[in-house]
């Protein structure tokens, strides 16, 4: 039987290494890999021509729907995402004013309804009463992982409510009696980060600078070391996000080391800009803070050492009202660039191995979301997510959407050229196919 799609004369690049070969998809999954002379015919055929193929990215770390209307960037933030290589996409999404049964089925069906690719949840705990309601929300909206909030002072300019460690382990206890449970953590101490802001602010300093210097690395490093205890003492696996410390992947190797489950996740933008760099100010605000060359350094040391487990972009849209450092929102967006900056930064510049990148980007933050066999992986069964990568392709960084960029201008080597949602071309010839909207499916369902 003939393959809907087949893509032939690739570099086929898997979390286990590489072969010369291609794929065969049928129904929207991968029904053969392998050379190419060991594939089917295809209804549809694309000669790679020596171009990397390897499984689509899957951002684990995104907020939408947080300033901008949900629906508004359901369509266009996951367009944009395909547009960078991006077949799955985890929403950190937060109810502060109630529980997420129905919460879920709503969002489910407004972002079905709008999406370009795939996507799935994560539940913030906002309120107490999202503790014990762990096991029900897990059993009717399939999500079982669950974020806990640090550094959020009162008040703070996004209205999130940073969790106690009462909150922090009522949680892990839950979602340890789960089959896939997992919390992420925002690992900051909250009092701290509120004492030194009120200093920082007497200063009367407006740089990016100081407000990187309002919240030290030490603020960051003490709540991990904090939360891997619990997280040691529940036997809850454990997802760090947004790492913007270089000791923070040393702690939770050691910690690994003694058996504990925890994964770090850092950003692109912590390991390409510094809250120095001359070109940016205020707007270029994120929490925890861009920080200096030293933390970068760092950064990199443990990606290439292997003790980083997944890179999330953290990728919000944010109206930034380009003023007052204090009431800047912080966040940027980079769905588009992360691959890029990666291939780039990190395969051209340092010599990453494609191999861990995949690794990285697709097959870590399935198995630690619970999407394997599915997603994450080119095999038999799985669905196609795919992306079609040009090593040689060199061009600048373009920002017309929503949300701030870092890299406006900048000049990358290694961009993504075609990207395949469960077999269907998404994004190739420098656009994304607008009839694809509204295709793209949710990946948390109740079992």
């Amino acid at each position: 039987m003939k393959a809907d799609l087949v893509l032939r004369g690739g570099r086929v690049v898997t979390h286990t290494g590489e072969f010369h070969g291609g794929v065969a998809v049928r129904d929207g999954r991968i029904v053969a890999v392998g050379a190419d002379g060991d594939l089917p015919a295809g209804a549809r055929e694309i000669d790679l021509d020596g171009r990397v193929l390897m499984p689509g990215v899957i951002d684990p770390h995104c907020h939408l729907g947080v300033d901008y209307d949900y629906d508004d960037d359901m369509r266009t933030e996951t367009a944009a995402a395909a547009s960078g290589g991006v077949t799955t996409v985890l929403l950190f999404t937060r109810n502060p004013n109630g529980g997420y049964v129905d919460f879920y089925k709503e969002r489910r069906a407004r972002g079905e309804a709008q999406s370009t690719i795939d996507f799935g949840f994560h539940w913030g705990i906002q309120r107490e009463d999202h503790i014990p309601d762990i096991p029900r929300v897990a059993a009717e909206t399939g999500v079982q992982s669950f974020k806990c909030h640090m550094g959020y002072e009162p008040g703070n300019p996004i209205g999130i409510r940073s969790s106690t460690d009462a909150w922090v382990y009522g949680a892990m206890r839950e979602a340890a009696k789960l089959p896939r449970g997992v919390v992420s953590v925002h690992c900051e101490n909250t009092e701290l980060a509120a004492m030194l802001k009120e200093e920082m602010k007497a200063t009367g300093r407006q740089d990016l600078g100081a407000y990187t210097e309002s919240r030290p690395s030490f603020v960051e490093e003490e709540a991990i070391v904090r939360v891997i205890k619990l997280a040691e003492l529940t036997g809850c696996p454990l997802y760090i996000v947004h790492t913007s410390v270089g000791r923070g992947p040393e702690i939770a190797a050691q910690a690994r080391a003694r058996g504990v489950d925890v994964t770090v996740e850092t950003c692109p933008h912590y390991l390409t800009r510094t809250a120095y760099d001359p070109d940016l100010d205020a707007r270029a605000k994120i929490s925890p803070p861009l920080r200096d060359r030293h933390e970068q350094d760092g950064l990199w040391r443990a990606l290439l050492g292997g003790a980083i487990g997944t890179i999330g972009t953290d990728h919000v849209p944010f109206r930034k009202n380009g003023g007052d450092l204090w009431t800047e929102k912080p966040g940027v967006v980079s769905f588009a660039w992360e691959l890029p900056l990666m291939l780039h930064h990190g395969v051209h510049e340092r010599g990453l191995p494609l191999s861990d990148l995949v690794r990285m980007n697709s097959y870590n933050p399935a198995r630690r979301f619970g999407l394997l066999p599915r997603k994450g992986a080119i095999q038999i069964g799985a669905d196609a997510d795919l992306v079609v990568v040009d090593l040689d392709e060199e061009r600048p960084v373009v920002h017309d959407g929503k949300g701030t960029c870092l890299w406006e201008g900048h000049r990358l080597k290694g961009w993504p050229v075609m990207t395949f949602s469960r077999g269907r071309q998404v994004y190739a010839d420098d656009r994304c196919d607008d009839s694809e909207q509204g295709r793209g499916l949710c990946v948390n369902v109740p079992e």
